[in-house]
């Protein structure tokens, strides 16, 4: 009876302790949990970005927020990837030292070099949602049943020029749509110190 009750014992020990000394062992080993960046948002020095909860981030590779060859698309998000209703977010970057008026042409240029028939509808002077200067642009870019639609802010922040762009098919996109979906958008003066 002893030999039963402590075979009983023992095996009641094993399966009580076992979980307890596992989870210990798991609590040790595992590191405290680290901040975790918000998909939608894009920040560095001289900007932030916070795209609409229904837009999924479209992993890029990092890229230093300074220093640009060409042109270079640092952030990305799209709602309805694959489908007709598709809307696509995009940052663009590069650099430039120069007004804000010479960056909006150099922008539209660039855009013209790089896809046919574009027309510019819209282009007037405005400011992002923090004050800072800006072109807020509507433009038309293909033919046909491919053509697109895009708005987008245009700005400088003293390092580099910034382009915030909302593509999607014409007719799935208009400008109150656009305006929502770029409007937590803010520029500052990058830190020359941060260069």
């Amino acid at each position: 009876m002893n030999r039963l009750a402590f075979v009983f014992a023992l095996c009641l020990t094993c399966v009580i302790a076992a979980p307890v000394q596992t989870f210990a062992q798991y609590a040790q080993a595992t590191p405290a949990a680290s901040p975790t960046p918000v998909p939608n948002r894009y920040d560095d020095p001289g900007m932030s970005f916070t795209a609409p909860a229904e837009f999924y981030r479209v992993p890029l590779g990092q890229h230093d927020p300074a220093h640009f060859d060409q042109p270079t698309v640092i952030a990305a998000w799209v709602a309805n990837p694959g489908k007709r209703e598709q809307l696509t977010i995009t940052i663009t970057m590069e650099n430039h030292d120069g007004s804000l008026d010479g960056y909006e042409m150099v922008s539209e240029n660039e855009v013209r070099d790089k896809v046919d028939s574009v027309f510019f509808k819209k282009r007037e002077q405005t400011k992002l949602t923090n004050g800072m200067p800006a072109y807020w642009q509507e433009l038309s870019m293909g033919s046909g049943f491919d053509t697109l639609k895009r708005f987008d802010y245009v700005w400088i922040d003293g390092v580099r020029g910034v382009t915030l762009a909302i593509v999607g098919r014409y007719g799935q996109l208009d400008e109150p749509m656009a305006k929502k979906a770029l409007a937590v958008a803010a520029g500052v003066l990058y830190p020359k110190n941060r260069i």
